[in-house]
């Protein structure tokens, strides 16, 4: 009996699939590479020659994957950036779907995207640096629209989650830029100094503080005036 056109279609659909889940999960090993090549020789130092001889892949794969060097140097940014908002959301959803009362919970949304914040730097030292510093090659290389697409989405996915506690009166209503500079902020400007090797305590040890200062300035109860 010849195989059904829906059978077909979902295995056609199934192999597609899997193609795109081995060249996403290539094209992510290609940029971590890239990145230990940046982290060692710098971003001007490095070149398309040294990213191929450490990713083991030719020049023309490289090429036709991401462009030049400043199209690699992109891709790493917004993938970390990425990467980032990944474990924010996961940290996020994972205090939304637990129980406890509202205040109880705004508190611990507040300190769990800190905590999100600290815990990717601290796993991804490298590519923190590399995100911290180099933001500019994102528009050189053309890819603004894409992060700013990326950046959008993150925050309207945090606005929804923490809209309903800043309107319950839980969290203090605040221009939105000074959210990031009171939740991400400081862990950012400790970040740097310790990344640099001018703070000895590591950023994990700081991590509780961090948390509760950025709790303390949104805490409608408690919060900076």
């Amino acid at each position: 009996m010849a195989p059904h056109f829906s059978s077909v279609s979902v295995g056609m659909a199934a192999t597609s699939s899997k193609s795109r889940a081995r060249s996403r999960a290539k094209k992510r090993e290609i940029l971590r590479k890239a990145l230990e090549c940046f982290a060692v020789h710098g971003l001007e130092h490095t070149t398309i020659d040294m990213i191929r001889a450490e990713t083991g892949v030719s020049v023309g794969s490289l090429y036709h994957h991401f462009g030049n060097k400043d199209a690699i140097a992109s891709a790493v940014f917004i993938e970390g950036m990425r990467d980032f908002s990944q474990r924010a959301l996961e940290y996020l959803d994972q205090v939304a779907s637990s129980s406890g009362g509202a205040t109880e919970k705004a508190e611990r949304l507040i300190k769990a995207l800190v905590y999100a914040n600290v815990d990717w730097i601290s796993a991804n030292p490298n590519w923190a640096q590399f995100v911290f510093h180099h933001r500019r090659t994102v528009g050189k290389a053309g890819g603004a629209s894409t992060l700013n697409r990326d950046v959008e989405s993150f925050y309207g996915k945090l606005a929804a989650i923490l809209g309903p506690y800043v309107e319950g009166g839980h969290i203090r209503n605040l221009p939105a830029p000074l959210y990031g500079s009171f939740i991400s902020g400081p862990a950012h400007d400790y970040a740097r100094h310790w990344l640099a090797g001018r703070y000895a305590v590591p950023i994990q040890d700081v991590r509780e503080e961090l948390a509760e200062g950025a709790w303390r300035a949104l805490n409608v109860n408690d919060g900076v005036m």
